[in-house]
């Protein structure tokens, strides 16, 4: 007899540990306060307006690909991952801009151009 599992909560976290419940053989139940899965990766109309609710970014697409692979399935067979260059862009009151890039280093450079002593921490944040 199967075992029954709650999961309280439909964004990646919560989809992503149902999935590996499923596989272990659990039933599972996903409830959450929105209409729709996703948690904050949600996109809202209002009239003909679209706004972006969370993540629009996946910096470890492995994560996913490993979920597919539980149940022998390849998640390009269902998904396109495209890349963003960069995957970040903050514009400043100032008008200057950080782009949050692929590489470490790249970020790094980003860095260096408004502090070179938060790169060190940057570092030891990645290190962490």
């Amino acid at each position: 007899m199967r075992k029954n599992c709650l999961v309280i909560g439909a964004g990646f976290g919560g989809i992503a540990s149902a999935l590996r419940l499923r596989r272990l053989g659990y039933n599972v139940t996903i409830v959450d306060k929105n209409p729709h899965l996703g948690g904050r990766a949600q996109v809202y109309k209002r009239g003909e307006f679209k706004f972006d609710a969370g993540p629009t970014v996946l910096t470890a697409p492995f994560l996913i690909d490993d979920l597919f692979s539980l149940f022998n399935k390849d998640r390009r067979d269902y998904i396109e991952f495209l890349k963003v260059k960069p995957w970040y862009r903050f514009v400043f009151n100032d008008k200057s801009i950080f782009d949050y890039k692929e590489t470490i280093g790249g970020t790094l450079d980003e860095i260096s151009k408004i502090s070179s002593k938060d790169v060190v921490g940057y570092r030891r944040l990645i290190e962490f």
